[in-house]
């Protein structure tokens, strides 16, 4: 770079930043203004603005248009040259030289050996010299102005509001009172629904975390809403980790099963109870098989296992088949995909087959929203023939090693699809649970939104039940075909209309049932009662003993005297279940 450049390059830098220091006075005055006014609004009335946000919000929005109406004002080459021609009265030298620099004309080209040889002498900064920005006193002012709105004392006009309107105070604390009675439905569900007890703990007393700035009504409402959409958010993530959508998608598909047509098949009991998607009574079934594989005895029995075992690997097959999407694959190979990778992506999907499906499906111009409805489907494909291939592969392994003749094989792998079955059925009512649980957050939004008009949604009156709302503390609709909450009774004339349901988990009494789902985990062992009842217990020591005569694991003569032991037992305990209870003197 030639000094010429050089020195013309320095001056136009040295302009800028002149014109930038003017350009963020006037920017930091405007802001200054601005936000002792914010300042001033929020002190006098106490309200929740957070200001440390403002304060670098406009600092930041200063800055940027300072920025940009610097950029847009910039001085060119040019410029700069006559302004450093001003400053040093050099008569236009550098400027007449700079805009010579690329004229091959004889004399333009000593007009600029004249400024080369003038701008080796000079510095720019002796004549271009960073100047004091004539706004920086209103600069200065309008900051000290938006500090000193912070000796105002916080809620100076609210006192005398208060003086004012103490009924608004009244208000306050009975839209207080009702909005915690509707919260307290919310955390009362923890106790019916162990699925959202830790989730439940967001949902606190409406003051926990007000932090004193809740002064009006609707202040509070506002604030009960927010607590109940992070709950509402958190239970839809909850459900949708949770994989219960693939077990529910499980429960139709096992409606193709098809039963054996024999009335006297083992499994035709089973099947049933899987295509009806019961899985209690599928678990029940299971247990029968065992017990019938427990008491083996004649060699005809033999036949017995041999029927099950077909069947139960026919029932495999009939699970791992019905697992498969068949309208999904048709979309696949329409989408361009070859058969065997659509057969491979249906049975195992990786993260990279996700991507590469992703990019096929924009190559041949799916939309962003057809994309994604696909791939979700892919992977609810992937977590149901997960969940139906653990079923589908404890009966193979009961199916196989019964054929094989390992009696206590095949019923270990029948407890391990009971167990499979069990793990179901506490994903259904888990699943159940946080829908009604969503039905109910619904319900309670409602009641807070729209709180009855006589009670402010607290359900009293004077003393007494609010008539209007029945003590629910929401608007109630009449039963007639009159206005809202008053029925006139007559015919309602008919008419086609929309239907709805509601999920809704009904508020009964309920008692210790049996266990359909265990949940493990590591720790120390605590001392607890004993759940399990003596005849269960009596019963599995039986069949326990049985299985291992049969396995000759018993010396030939204790087997009698064994199988007497557990008889008399267990016909002790079940003597001891069914003889009525008397009543004590």
């Amino acid at each position: 770079m030639s000094p010429l450049e050089n020195c013309v390059r320095s001056s136009q830098r040295r302009l800028w930043i002149n014109r930038w220091l003017q350009y963020i006075s006037t920017c930091l005055a405007v802001a200054g203004v601005l936000l002792a006014l914010i300042v001033l609004i929020q002190r006098l009335w106490n309200l929740a603005i957070t200001l440390h946000v403002i304060v670098y919000a406009v600092g930041g929005v200063a800055l940027l248009v300072s920025l940009i109406w610097t950029y847009v004002k910039r001085e060119s080459t040019i410029e700069a040259a006559s302004a450093l021609d001003t400053a040093a009265g050099l008569r236009e030298r550098l400027s007449s030289g700079h805009y010579c620099a690329n004229v091959d004309d004889p004399f333009a080209q000593a007009v600029v050996a004249d400024a080369e040889r003038v701008s080796a002498r000079i510095l720019p900064r002796m004549h271009i010299r960073y100047s004091m920005p004539k706004v920086l006193p209103w600069t200065v002012g309008s900051l000290v102005l938006a500090a000193m709105m912070f000796l105002i004392t916080p809620g100076l006009l609210i006192e005398q509001e208060a003086k004012a309107g103490s009924v608004d105070d009244v208000d306050l604390e009975v839209t207080k009172i009702a909005v915690d009675k509707q919260l307290k439905r919310v955390r009362q569900i923890a106790d019916r629904v162990p699925a959202i007890e830790d989730l439940i703990n967001e949902v606190g007393p409406i003051d926990e975390k007000a932090g004193g700035q809740l002064r009006r009504p609707g202040d509070v409402r506002h604030l009960a809403v927010k607590k109940l959409d992070r709950l509402e958010d958190a239970v839809k993530q909850k459900r949708k980790q949770g994989g219960y959508d693939a077990a529910r998608q499980m429960k139709r598909r096992l409606r193709g099963l098809k039963p054996p047509k024999s009335d006297n098949a083992p499994t035709q009991q089973l099947a049933k109870a899987l295509q009806k998607g019961d899985y209690k009574k599928a678990k029940e079934e299971l247990r029968k098989m065992r017990e019938q594989l427990a008491t083996l005895k004649k060699d005809k029995d033999k036949e017995f296992t041999k029927q099950l075992s077909k069947q139960l690997d026919d029932l495999a097959k009939q699970i791992e088949k019905l697992t498969i999407d068949k309208k999904l694959a048709e979309k696949l190979a329409q989408a361009g995909l070859k058969k065997e990778d659509v057969e491979r992506l249906l049975q195992n999907l990786s993260k990279s087959d996700l991507e590469q499906i992703k990019k096929q499906l924009e190559k041949n111009g799916y939309s962003q929203k057809q994309i994604q409805e696909m791939t979700k489907k892919l992977q609810q494909q992937q977590k149901m023939k997960g969940l139906a291939s653990k079923l589908a592969n404890a009966l193979k392994q009961s199916a196989q090693s019964g054929s094989a003749g390992k009696t206590g094989e095949a019923m270990a792998g029948l407890s391990k699809a009971a167990g499979q079955l069990g793990a179901l059925e506490s994903m259904e009512a888990e699943l159940s649970q946080l829908d009604s649980t969503l039905a109910e957050l619904q319900s309670v939004r409602g009641a807070i939104e729209s709180p009855c008009s006589q009670c402010n949604g607290t359900g009293n009156q004077g003393g007494q039940s609010c008539g209007q709302c029945q003590g629910q503390g929401t608007e109630q609709d009449g039963g007639g075909t009159g206005g809202r909450g008053k029925g006139r009774g007559g015919l309602s004339p008919e008419q086609a209309t929309q239907v709805g349901f509601k999920t809704e988990r009904a508020k009964v009494a309920t008692g210790r049932g049996a266990i359909i789902g265990q949940v493990f985990f590591e720790g120390d062992q605590v001392k607890g009662k004993i759940n399990s009842e003596l005849v269960e217990v009596v019963t599995a020591a039986e069949r326990d003993a049985s299985d291992r005569i049969s396995r000759d694991r018993v010396p030939r003569q204790y087997q009698k005297a064994v199988r007497a032991y557990f008889s008399n037992v267990k016909k002790m305990a079940d003597d001891q279940a069914n003889a009525p209870t008397e009543a004590s003197d």
